[in-house]
């Protein structure tokens, strides 16, 4: 009988698809990638806006199969040097999936993009919320 393969890691734990998780197991780990990725974005502010303006670019301009790999080697790199270490950031999920090994069909790297722009729009609201600032007189 073969062992279950996981499908993937969340928090160093592996994740099979007979595991049940609970809502509220999904928003902490939500918030946990939530904060990884503040903190990323904090260290790391220009690497963050680049990473957002190549995924648009990916989005919105068609990429020659010429320029594939090396725009997916810039995008990866970006990815990593925003969450070097693994610490579930967003980041990190979206460096899993964009590998040229995760994605099986070039065309599927645009959707990826999208996905991950419409993540950092999430991350940015909730950042927006976090923050309570009051002006003085």
């Amino acid at each position: 009988m073969d062992a279950a393969v996981p499908l993937w890691s969340i928090d160093g734990e592996p994740y099979f698809m007979d595991n049940q998780l609970t809502k509220a197991d999904l928003e902490a780990r939500w918030k946990t990638a939530l904060m990884a990725t503040r903190a990323a974005t904090t260290h790391h502010p220009r690497t963050y806006r680049t990473l957002k303006d190549l995924a648009s670019r990916i989005v919105s301009d068609p990429v020659d199969i010429d320029d594939y790999f090396p725009t997916v080697e810039n995008l990866l790199d970006l990815l990593s040097r925003l969450d070097p270490c693994g610490r579930g950031s967003i980041f990190q999920i979206f460096n899993d999936r964009i590998k040229p090994t995760a994605i099986w069909q070039i065309r599927m790297l645009r959707l990826e993009c999208r996905d991950l722009l419409s993540h950092l729009d999430a991350f940015e609201a909730w950042r927006c919320d976090q923050r309570h600032l009051r002006c003085i007189k």
